[in-house]
């Protein structure tokens, strides 16, 4: 009897210790697959945007990932208590993230609904979830659009010379508008921005003084990739501008131009005369001009009027040099052209270190010296205008502070490459050297730009 009840005994002990062991391994099994990749629980990801905007094209570009694998995709279209099935997409082995890009079919376009809801469905490769894996929803608008936006001309300024700068005002009829901007043909376009109401931009142009044709055009593109261009109707003037021979001289290339060679390591080691001044002359101002380019072609908005008056930037001035001169420099005789640069500004002398006045309020982009231009401060004047002071002796203002009009930002000097005390004045838009004399004229600020806006305002009811 006893020994009966030991055997029972053990046969318990012996039960309870397997089922423990049992347990004990279905219990790592368990954290082995919890922790396994192939059991993951993170759901793929669908970045697609929530509004799809297709145009002619009728191309729909899907983004999606997952942290392991991707496995398939749908794609459903409904309207109204219609469905239809684009898209039944299975991934490669082991893909991890994908664009696709989806064109509908032509039962779909050919229906002329232009509004859809759409849904994604993306699953991954996991096992988890009885081997379903993990999925992502996203749902969404899908609208077909093949209609570019209408544009209409509001106000220009009258003419616009070669060298000079206009206004325009202009509608763009599109509540899906992705950008518009004025182009001038030769790869040059001017951004527009917001005016007053909505879908009403504005914008400064200009047509280069070193550019022959000038076929303006407004152009605007909306989200679909539509894309609407209207010839832009405005009389030309064209004007000459001159050019000069100037002796390049020993003392001159000895003096100034080895002096900036040698504050540039891309110069420093030239020795030759003729190779220094040709790379001061050309290579250094390219390099100069560059910059000037790049910190004058943001466009900074203004709210309700733009604060703009007559430039004059050095009181009692004599005009020294013109803007647009094309100049040869010739060494000992004048037919051994050496170098050629263009003059993309305006040179005004009076006293030795005379005052320089900022005649329009603006912020300072730049204030250092830049080369050829020496001391140089730039001021954005707001809506794409930059006005530019070369040569100075001593700069009063730095990069960051705000100006008023008629604040004394510099005094005059010889800095760079300039031989005498004097201020080379320049004058961009958007990035493009102007005739300055334009914005020196308070006739022509009052014709070209004042009165184009007022003449907006009152088509928009402002006045």
């Amino acid at each position: 009897m006893r020994r009966a009840r030991r055997r029972g005994k053990k046969k318990s002990r012996g039960g309870l210790f397997i089922g423990f062991f049992l347990l004990l391994l279905l219990a790592v099994a368990a954290a082995l697959i919890y922790a396994s990749p192939q059991f993951e629980r993170i759901a793929p990801t669908v970045t697609t945007p929530s509004k799809i905007v297709v145009g002619k094209s009728a191309v729909i570009p899907l983004r999606v990932s997952d942290n392991q694998a991707l496995k398939s995709l749908q794609l459903l279209l409904r309207a109204g208590n219609k469905e239809y099935k684009v898209v039944d997409y299975n991934f490669e082995k082991g893909i991890k993230s994908k664009e696709l890009k989806v064109t509908l079919p032509k039962d779909i376009i050919a229906k002329g609904i232009k509004s859809w809801d759409y849904e994604i469905t993306l699953h991954d490769s996991s096992l988890w979830g009885f081997f379903l894996g993990n999925s992502a929803v996203k749902n969404g608008k899908l609208i077909i659009d093949n209609t570019p936006p209408a544009v209409s001309l509001i106000a220009k300024s009258p003419t616009i010379l070669k060298g000079g700068s206009a206004l325009i005002i202009y509608r763009v009829a599109e509540d899906n508008l992705k950008k518009s901007y004025i182009d001038i043909g030769g790869g040059i376009h001017f951004q527009a921005i917001p005016y007053k109401k909505k879908g009403i931009y504005a914008t400064l142009i200009a047509w280069p003084f070193n550019q022959e044709k000038f076929n303006p055009k407004i152009v605007a593109i909306d989200g679909a990739n539509n894309i609407a261009t209207v010839p832009l109707k405005i009389r030309h003037i064209v004007k000459k501008y001159k050019t000069s021979y100037i002796a390049a001289r020993d003392r001159f290339i000895d003096g100034k131009i080895t002096q900036l060679a040698s504050e540039d390591s891309d110069y420093a080691s030239i020795t030759d005369r003729l190779k220094k001044f040709k790379a001061i002359n050309e290579m250094m101002r390219q390099k100069n001009e560059a910059l000037i380019h790049k910190y004058s072609k943001r466009v900074t908005p203004f709210k309700d009027k733009w604060d703009i008056r007559v430039f004059y930037p050095l009181h009692g001035a004599k005009r020294v040099s013109d803007f647009g001169v094309r100049r040869y420099y010739y060494y000992k005789k004048r037919e051994n052209i050496v170098s050629t640069s263009f003059h993309v500004g305006y040179d005004f002398a009076s006293v030795k270190h005379d005052k320089i006045y900022s005649s329009v309020t603006g912020k300072v982009v730049f204030a250092a010296n830049n080369g050829i231009y020496g001391n140089m401060p730039l001021i954005d004047h707001g809506f794409g205008l930059y006005t530019l002071y070369g040569h100075c002796s001593k700069i009063f203002i730095k990069k960051g502070e705000s100006v008023n009009a008629n604040q004394v930002i510099a005094q005059t000097g010889k800095s760079g490459l300039a031989l005498g005390d004097h201020l080379h004045f320049g004058i961009l838009v958007q990035g493009i050297e102007v005739y300055p004399l334009e914005w020196m004229n308070k006739k022509w600020i009052k014709d070209y730009i004042l009165a184009v806006f007022q003449k907006a305002d009152t088509k928009l009811g402002y006045n």
